[in-house]
This record gives structure tokens, C-alpha cells and sequence, in this order.
């Protein structure tokens, strides 16, 4: 063999994998709302085959997936799924229905024809593939050598109930006639209904290979229509405002009667809407089976990297956001039009990674330029490099933040216009002159000087303190007297610093309560008194930052230049690189809740034990970076097995062996 054309081979074998890897995502059309992928291998890889195979075991996944399936399962390695590749789920949406895609690699040699989907009706094929329709008409398969597609969905009801859409599809949402007082079934409405319906799904492009339905939508409409009809011809339901009594044979005759007429009323809508969509799912199928824009060339759904879990990618968050809220529900009863109402959030990744021991969810997202140049201003913000000098060394908890007030000030009539505006419906243009008007009187300058926004909050170690409790003493004759006892408990004490440039409005409130003798002032750190059940709170200027603490000896050794330090470079970093930190030592937690005396119910004991041998869960935000924020939430598992995935589902195991009683 030519060894010089090992490369060029090794290069042709690449790409051959490139092309297979990026097949399925040339089957989901460009226009999804969402698109989830996940990273079989990975999985697989990071966890074992056995311990997947136990766990969904054991968890009865077998049993369900059995009961479906013609043949029996007892390991992942029986089903016809290729693991070593992804798979994906999408989700597409209109006014009217959203659909569900499912598209799953299948192995060499599979036996998805005899295994799978006897129940379901058979199409002819389709392009190659061997297709199937599921008897009620609201999912549809299909398969080839490579891939296995599924693809079902449903209607938005909210949508059939504006009447001139239930107009259009011959539905019945209720007609009141004969005046106020009685309710009667108009044949002739919902005949035209009918005819309606039948005319507008006729209309529908219908594909060689569909079942025709439109005999079986007339058919069900009907046999509601005889139903419907033959009841109300039996029932007289008459009100008159001039008895006042009813009788309650009568009172109970007329509300079953309702009952059973709203009830055919539904069954001959959802027969329709039923029909209608499975019309429209026969039609679009093959459309969706091979989309001629599809997110083939798009890298942001693929997954490369082997740590990545699984991934979920939005196009358009402010689009799925707004999907989402019943504008019209909020039109009708606020009077408040969201329909263009944007965040300015554009595109938008979440991926689950497990990086050894550690499992994360870390999310980026994009905003428009408009958002973008205020959030700049937002975070154009240094923190105080003297925080750093005043980290406590022992602490159960640590956040910061910076965000910039003088920036937040001069941006809010931009965000108030953008954000908040548009809920107040009629009132947006007041409420935005509103904002300017304020930024008018406001001076940025001179408010950032008085708390800049940098802020660092630690949760120190509990703090013993001697408690006075009342209780009572009894004589032989039942008299009592109280009694006045101490007892040691423990409490949380905090340290919490922000930078302040000019302190003058602190100093000022806090001399005028001294003279009111609400507060105390000693060796250049104020006392505010203990109050009900909490302890003391001190505060203490220094430099250019204000310190407020439950720890009198801690601010006394800053004020006094002896405090401590740590040297943890990690809470350094954090506080200077991330606008947002919030870090808890989740090891620290059983001691915790053990010296507060938290009772424990018994299904959280074992919990609570094995919180002991977590690191750190931790929750981060980055500054802008190319019009895009990016987060992170990460927790460090237990270091007892090879990696957090591992960990996790031994977890699962363990506990299905040994449930927890409540």
C-alpha cells in the first residue's frame, strides 16, 4: 500500500462522517421554533452501557417501551437505535397548530418494519421510505436504511375559539338565540357550519397516497348532528324571572340536560378539529420528511464537542416568548397589545456538559444592537480592586455584582421603552415621558458617587451567641412565675461591602439617629441596636468602601488593618471577571442545618448526609461579549465515582434499592 495516501484517505473517511453526522439536521426544517439535540455517544461513553442498562431497569423504561413495541427489550443494545450518533427533537408553530419532530439515527440491518409500529395504518412509500399513520391520524412515520422520523402535534385550542376561525370550520361554540332567557340548538347555523368545514378541508391539498377523510368528517359530523338535534327536540329549557322557586326534579333534569348537550357539542368539535388536523398532517409530512430549507449548514445544533450532554437551541427567544403568552386572553381582559413587543433577545444555547465531576448548564444569548448598547452601558463598570483585601477566610456562601448605577440611570428611559412601556398599554407614550423626565432631574454623576454598584456579600461561619429565654416555674398549687433563663444558639453573621465615593448621605443619617439614640457610635464603627430577633448589624467607612457586618470583632480587625484575608484566587477572579456570582460550599450545609437545630424530616436525612461530600454549586453571568451574554450553573458531584454522570445514576440506583419511606 502507497502510504502517502493515508491522509487524503483519512481525509475522505472524515468527511464521510461529517456528511452521516450532519444528514439528520438536513431533515429539520429551518423554521423551528426550538431544537434539542442530544449526544448518544457521549452519553453512552461517560456513563457505561451496564449502568444504563440498570438503571433503566430498574426505572421500568423496558416495560413501557415493550408495551409499545412488537418484541420484547431487555438492554439499549436490542433496540434498532444507533448510539453512536445524535439525535434530535424540534418543534415547529403556526397560529394553529404546532408540530412535534422526532428524527432518531437507526443501525445497519435494523428491524424497525418487523419490530415496530404494527398498530399503525400503512402508507405507500415515500421517496425510499417505508411510511405508517397512526390509527386516530395525529402521528406519522416514516423510515430508510439510516433514519427513523416521527411526527406528530397538535391544535392550539385557543385558536378555534375566536368565532370567525369556528366559523370557518363548521365548529359549535355555543349559540344563544330565542332571547336571554333560553338556549336553543339552531340546526340551520350549524348545518352551514357543517358545509363550511367539509368545503374548507376539500380545499386542502390532499397527496396521492392520503386516506380520503372528508366522508369520514361529514359522517362524524352528522351522527353528532342527529345526537345534538334528537335531544333538544326531547328537552324544553325555559327560565322565567317570574317564578322564584323551581322545582328540584326539574332544577336537576334541566342541568343534566346541559351537561349532555355540551358534551355532544364538544364531541362534534374535537371529531372535526381531530379530522382537520389530521388533513393537515398528511399534507405537511412529506414536506417535513425532507425540507428544502433546513438547518443542515446551521453549526449551532450539532453538538462537537464530547462533554456536551445535550443541547437546546432557540432562534428566536423573544419569538418562543411570545408564542407562549395568551395575548389575545390579555388583550380582552387588560387591554394590553403584546404582539409586538420584543425583550431584544435573539438567538439563544443551552447546553448540559459534564466536565469530570462536575455537571453544568451553560447558556449564551444573543440581543439585538439596540439592547446591546444599553447593556454596555450597564456593565461598563470596574469592580473595587480593594474588595479583595476583605475576603473573609472562612465563609459558607459568597455573591457579587456589578452593575453600574450611573449607567443603569442614564439607560432606564431606553429600557422603560423597551421593556416596560408596552404593559401599560394606552399609557406607553406617559409612562416613557415619564422615564425621560426622570433622567432629567436625576444626576447620574452624582447618585453613581454615592453607591457605584459593585457589591460583594459573604455569608461568614455561624456565630455562637448567649440567647435570653422566658419560662415558667410551678408551685403544687399550679401558680407559676416566669422565669428568665440564657441559653447558647447559633446565628448566621454576614460581611457585606460596597464601594462609595462619597459617604456624606450615610454619615448624615447615622449621626441623626445617633442623637435620637437608635444607634451607637464606638472606635469609628456605628452600631445599629438589636431589634425583636435580630442581632446587631455594624457599619464601618473606610477608603472609598462601606462595610456592613454582623461580626463586631471582623469590622474592628478592618478597621483596625488586621483583618485576615483569604487567598482563594477563585473568589478573586470570580468578583473581577463576572458581573454576577453567587457560590454556595454545599459541604458545609449538614453542619449548618445541625447548630441551627432545623428539624429534618426523615426522607431528607440521607440527602442532607450526602450534601457533605458536594464541592461548590455555583450560579455566573459574563459580561457582553459580541452582542451575546453568557451563564453558567454548575455543581460539583461527589468525587466517589469515575465522573458526574456516573455518579448520578449509581444515585438513581441506589435509591430505587433503597426507597425512602416517608
Amino acid at each position: 500500500m502507497n502510504f502517502k495516501y493515508l491522509p487524503l484517505l483519512a481525509l475522505a473517511a472524515f468527511a464521510s462522517v461529517q456528511a452521516t453526522a450532519q444528514e439528520l439536521t438536513n431533515k429539520i426544517p429551518s423554521h423551528a421554533d426550538f431544537v434539542v439535540a442530544i449526544n448518544n455517544k457521549a452519553i453512552v461513553e461517560h456513563s457505561s452501557m451496564a449502568l444504563l442498562n440498570e438503571t433503566l431497569t430498574k426505572l421500568g423504561a423496558f416495560e413501557k417501551t415493550t408495551n409499545n413495541l412488537d418484541f420484547s427489550i431487555k438492554s439499549l443494545e436490542e433496540l434498532d437505535v444507533n448510539l453512536d450518533k445524535q439525535a434530535f427533537v424540534y418543534r415547529t408553530n403556526t397560529d394553529s397548530l404546532y408540530y412535534i419532530g422526532v428524527l432518531i439515527p437507526l443501525k445497519a440491518n435494523h428491524k424497525v418494519k418487523e419490530r415496530m409500529f404494527s398498530q399503525f395504518d400503512v402508507l405507500p412509500m415515500y421517496s425510499g421510505y417505508e411510511r405508517r399513520v397512526s390509527k386516530d391520524g395525529k402521528t406519522q412515520v416514516a423510515w430508510n436504511q439510516e433514519t427513523l422520523f416521527v411526527l406528530t402535534g397538535d391544535l392550539h385550542r385557543n385558536y378555534f375559539q375566536m368565532k370567525e376561525v369556528a366559523d370557518r370550520y363548521g365548529l359549535d361554540l355555543g349559540v344563544y338565540g330565542g332571547g336571554s332567557d333560553s338556549w336553543l340548538y339552531d340546526e340551520t347555523l350549524s348545518a352551514a357550519d357543517t358545509a363550511v368545514a367539509v368545503e374548507a378541508i376539500a380545499t386542502e391539498e390532499v397527496l396521492p397516497d392520503t386516506v380520503n377523510i372528508l366522508e369520514e368528517i361529514s359522517e362524524a359530523t352528522a351522527e353528532a348532528e342527529i345526537a345534538y338535534a334528537d335531544t333538544a327536540a326531547l328537552i324544553s329549557i325555559d327560565w322565567d324571572d317570574d317564578v322564584d322557586t323551581v322545582e328540584t326534579d326539574s332544577y336537576d333534569l334541566e342541568s343534566d340536560s346541559l351537561y349532555l348537550l355540551s358534551q355532544i357539542r364538544e364531541a362534534k368539535n374535537d371529531s372535526l378539529k381531530n379530522k382537520l388536523f389530521g388533513t393537515w398532517l398528511t399534507n405537511d409530512f412529506n414536506h417535513y420528511l425532507d425540507p428544502k430549507n433546513n438547518l443542515g449548514q446551521h453549526k449551532a445544533v450539532k453538538i462537537a464537542d464530547q462533554k456536551h450532554l445535550l443541547r437546546l437551541w432557540i432562534p428566536n427567544l423573544d419569538k418562543l416568548y411570545q408564542d407562549a403568552l395568551p395575548y389575545d386572553v390579555l388583550k380582552m381582559a387588560y387591554g394590553v397589545d403584546l404582539k409586538n413587543f420584543k425583550y431584544g433577545y435573539e438567538d439563544a444555547t443551552f447546553d448540559l456538559i459534564q466536565d469530570q465531576h462536575t455537571l453544568k448548564l451553560n447558556g449564551t444569548v444573543g440581543v439585538d444592537a439596540e439592547m446591546a448598547k444599553i447593556f454596555k452601558t450597564l456593565y461598563n463598570n470596574k469592580i473595587n480592586k480593594r474588595f479583595s483585601q476583605y475576603i473573609p477566610e472562612n465563609h459558607l456562601a459568597y455573591a457579587s455584582m456589578n452593575i453600574s448605577t450611573e449607567g443603569y440611570l442614564k439607560q432606564l428611559p431606553a429600557l422603560i421603552s423597551r421593556w416596560y412601556a408596552p404593559l401599560a398599554g394606552e399609557y406607553a407614550d406617559v409612562v416613557t415621558i415619564a422615564a425621560t423626565a426622570l433622567e432629567i432631574g436625576l444626576d447620574e454623576k452624582s447618585i453613581g458617587k454615592v453607591m457605584k454598584g459593585d457589591h460583594v456579600f459573604f455569608l461568614n461561619d455561624l456565630q455562637k451567641v448567649t440567647k435570653d429565654y422566658v419560662t415558667y416555674e410551678y408551685d403544687d398549687d399550679y401558680n407559676y412565675k416566669e422565669i428568665t433563663k440564657t441559653k447558647d444558639e447559633y446565628v448566621p453573621n454576614f460581611l457585606w461591602m460596597f464601594t462609595s465615593q462619597d459617604q456624606r448621605l450615610y454619615k448624615k443619617i447615622l449621626e441623626f439617629a445617633v442623637k435620637k439614640q437608635e444607634v451607637s457610635l464606638e472606635n469609628g464603627i456605628y452600631k445599629i441596636s438589636e431589634q425583636k430577633k435580630l442581632e446587631p448589624i455594624y457599619i464601618l467607612f473606610k477608603h472609598d468602601i462601606v462595610f456592613v457586618g454582623s461580626d463586631l470583632e471582623q469590622l474592628t480587625s478592618i478597621e483596625q488593618n488586621r483583618f485576615k484575608a483569604s487567598r482563594n484566587m477563585k473568589v478573586k477572579k470570580d468578583m473581577s471577571t463576572n458581573p454576577f456570582n453567587m457560590v454556595v460550599h454545599t459541604n458545609a450545609i449538614p453542619e449548618v442545618v445541625s447548630k441551627l437545630e432545623i428539624p429534618v424530616t426523615a426522607p431528607l436525612q440521607q440527602t442532607l448526609k450526602d450534601l457533605s461530600a458536594y464541592g461548590d454549586v455555583q450560579i455566573k453571568s459574563t459580561h457582553l461579549h459580541k452582542n451575546r451574554f453568557s451563564g453558567e450553573f454548575s455543581v460539583e458531584l461527589p468525587k466517589e465515582d469515575k465522573n458526574a454522570l456516573q455518579y448520578i445514576l449509581k444515585h438513581i440506583l441506589k435509591n430505587l434499592d433503597h426507597p425512602i419511606k416517608n
